[in-house]
């Protein structure tokens, strides 16, 4: 049936359609994402500590990641040391509250920060002065740095680049679609940490998909499943072997006839052709 314009069916295959770029140019960038959690991991696992903030929308979000990594969801995992600079009123609203080198989260930094720890800023475009110079206070420190952005395709961001040792960056100009990006990102950062940790010491990086499956960019639970049909809105139905689920496809490019490694009902990655062109 077709969709008539103006219809909420429509609506939503606009929106879907604003999130399929930037979602794939996520996607592109599972190699950084898997650096940046190894990175976490090494300093986690040398006990250090995540300390996450943000300005604005993105404090919410620093909050979000800092619940993440303490409260893990899945039974069996560590909660490991989190906290989020942005939660705390007394500092922010008091002589921390401005911007500069010895204001803000700079000062926080300063204050609470080791240099084992990790520094983890969320910038979302607006008026992100306070997460830069915290950013710069970290690494003068030697805390690990990592920064989540977002940016203009077209204009390669308004705001300049960011200093940072991993920036992760959400290819969007759209600020409600880039803070989607930034859960996404995030919430694969906690997973690649846990998979690290529960790696041997010794365990040489793996740089891609092995030959069992198993995918560094998504922990142990992925599954490879077939693609039999593509929906609207970014959606497929796969066959899981045990039955037909409805999954999101908005990362990859995916046909139907594919193999696809699904986690959460996200596909990830694409293992293996065969798809029909339909």
């Amino acid at each position: 049936m077709a969709i008539e314009p103006g219809t909420p069916e429509d609506l939503l295959e606009q929106a879907a359609a604003r999130r399929a770029a930037p979602g794939r140019a996520l996607a592109r960038d599972a190699g950084p994402i898997a650096a940046a959690a190894r990175g976490m991991a090494a300093r986690l696992r040398r006990g250090g500590r995540l300390i996450t903030f943000g300005d604005g929308a993105a404090a919410a979000d620093a909050g979000h990641v800092a619940v993440e990594f303490t409260h893990p969801v899945i039974v069996g995992k560590r909660a490991l040391p989190a906290i989020s600079l942005a939660g705390d009123a007394a500092a922010l609203g008091g002589p921390a509250g401005g911007s500069g080198p010895e204001t803000g989260f700079a000062a926080q930094i300063r204050t609470f920060g080791r240099p084992g720890d990790i520094a983890l800023g969320v910038l979302t475009g607006e008026d992100d002065r306070r997460v830069r110079d915290g950013l710069a206070a970290a690494r003068e420190l030697g805390l690990l740095t990592v920064a989540l952005t977002a940016a203009s395709p077209e204009e390669g961001g308004s705001s300049g680049p960011v200093a940072a040792d991993h920036v992760l960056t959400a290819w969007c100009d759209d600020p409600l679609v880039a803070r989607e990006l930034h859960v996404t990102a995030y919430h694969l950062l906690w997973e690649l940490v846990h998979v690290v940790l529960d790696e041997p010491e010794e365990a040489a990086p793996r740089a891609a998909c092995d030959t069992g499956g198993t995918c560094v960019t998504c922990s142990d639970t992925a599954v490879p499943v077939h693609v039999t049909e593509l929906r609207p809105g970014g959606l497929a139905l796969v066959d899981t072997g045990e039955g037909v689920e409805e999954v999101s496809v908005a990362l990859v490019e995916a046909r139907v006839g594919d193999v696809v490694l699904v986690h959460a009902k996200e596909a990830i990655a694409v293992l293996g052709g065969g798809g029909d062109g339909s």
